[in-house]
């Protein structure tokens, strides 16, 4: 068991550079990401960690499915197809099916969340 409690500190976070390395399309600011695996890789069909993002605006496709909960800080999400948006922060969560254009606008200096992804399917 691995617990990932909110009031205790955040494993240490891998610099990703821009947002874009992970296939998303800026949209505003400079968006900058940092990730902690938990369990897995990011290319087995089972995986988690927490994901860190700076302020900013960009639209990713999912290429996998999420349920995802945030750690800190706030962000609006929507649903490019369908424009279904909420504000999520601390505690909130949300799942995305896979293949879904979602439009990130990270409203704090820092947005991490812990996040679950299933891959295939």
């Amino acid at each position: 068991m691995k617990p990932l409690l909110l009031k205790q500190a955040l494993p240490e976070l891998q610099d990703i550079g821009s947002v874009s390395n992970l296939g998303a399309t800026v949209v505003a600011g400079e968006p900058n990401v940092g990730v902690a695996m938990i369990f897995g890789a990011p290319t087995d069909n089972l995986n988690c960690g927490v994901f860190s993002c700076t302020r900013g605006t960009f639209v990713m496709e999912y290429p996998f499915a999420e349920h995802a909960t945030v750690w800190e800080g706030t962000a609006t999400l929507t649903n490019e197809n369908t424009g279904e948006s909420a504000q999520y922060q601390a505690g909130d969560s949300w799942f995305v099916e896979k293949g879904t254009p979602v439009r990130w606008e990270i409203t704090s200096d820092r947005f991490v969340k812990h996040y679950l992804a299933i891959v295939e399917g």
